[in-house]
């Protein structure tokens, strides 16, 4: 949002706020980006609007526009009101487009819930300030994106620092971590197979003038379809036994469509997964402890015994 140069300007950008959410004089002051001594004129602003029945005065001294009868029904309104919950766990940095989302979704809300988003909300404004450059990262990806252009940036990966020049094809959240990727062409190196790149690895972001285009055959869905997170490889079966202790634990949890989750007799419960690649299980494998067992593959059974083997002797010593 811009800050507002003309009186015509500032009342449509104080009506825009008000219709979001709840604000007093000096809060749309300082949301609106004016200087301290513009507070005058936007509470002139809020007294003509008052008057005309665009805004209304709350017991706590806040304006507001009057909220919208919700057309929502109640699984609706559930889906939004998760929605809405999703983005700001997701939105770890302040950023005034994140939030002017959560806004937009929180005013479709009914009264019981939409107090709860607009709580989120505000806690959410007090990161002002906390926000940098994956702020600005995610902003120029979502350009890049979806005007079609090439994102050229620094990417710091865990074992190297590398130039990409980006034909983004796509951009995924994580179920697991809620972190954002972009996936994509690096231009930059020959072959046509897409690549993953995490945003918060993004450095010197630089969105160009050069045009990409999404090949009509790139099915997203399908080139996600093998993994458990985002990373995708040469499918791999992996088999896991958990202890009775968790049976209901493990049933209740979305594995897949392709997934076989099987109680046994003794009381053990043996899922079998097909996965591109079995690094990113190894978090999620973990946070069971001892209630589960890697039966294959080998590689995978090794890694996760070592890491136990290294816990036990940090806790023993």
């Amino acid at each position: 949002m811009g800050v507002p140069e003309t009186k015509t300007q500032r009342v449509r950008a104080v009506l825009d706020l008000l219709s979001r959410g709840e604000y007093s004089a000096r809060d749309l002051t300082a949301r609106l980006g004016l200087p301290p001594n513009k507070l005058r004129s936007v509470q002139r602003d809020l007294g003509d609007l008052i008057l005309n029945g665009e805004v209304e005065t709350l017991p706590s001294g806040k304006y507001r526009c009057p909220p919208p009868a919700t057309t929502l029904n109640p699984v609706e309104a559930l889906a939004v009101y998760s929605a809405a919950r999703m983005l700001y766990h997701h939105a770890a940095e302040y950023s005034e487009h994140y939030l002017s989302a959560l806004e937009k979704l929180t005013v479709q809300l009914p009264a019981p819930a939409r107090r709860v988003a607009e709580q989120a909300n505000q806690a959410y404004h007090q990161r002002r300030g906390a926000g940098g450059g994956s702020s600005r990262t995610f902003e120029l990806v979502a350009r890049a994106w979806l005007e079609g252009r090439v994102l050229r940036f620094e990417y710091h990966s865990l074992h190297k620092v590398s130039t990409v020049e980006l034909n983004i094809y796509f951009i995924e959240l994580n179920p697991h971590n809620r972190q954002a990727y972009a996936i994509g062409v690096n231009r930059l190196k020959t072959g046509d197979r897409p690549f993953v790149f995490r945003l918060a690895r993004m450095r010197d972001v630089t969105l160009l003038s050069d045009e990409c285009v999404i090949p009509e055959d790139f099915q997203p869905l399908n080139y996600l379809s093998g993994a458990w997170g985002i990373m995708t490889g040469d499918p791999v079966r992996v088999e896991l036994f958990f202890t009775p202790a968790v049976r209901e634990r493990v049933r209740e949890i979305h594995l897949g469509p392709e997934a076989e989750c099987l109680t046994l007799a003794s009381g053990f419960t043996r899922v079998c997964l097909k996965v591109g690649g079995w690094k990113e299980l190894v978090p999620w494998i973990l946070g069971w402890g001892g209630e589960v067992e890697v039966a294959s593959p080998p590689e995978l059974r090794a890694h996760v015994a070592h890491a136990h083997q290294q816990a036990a002797a940090m806790y023993l010593t």
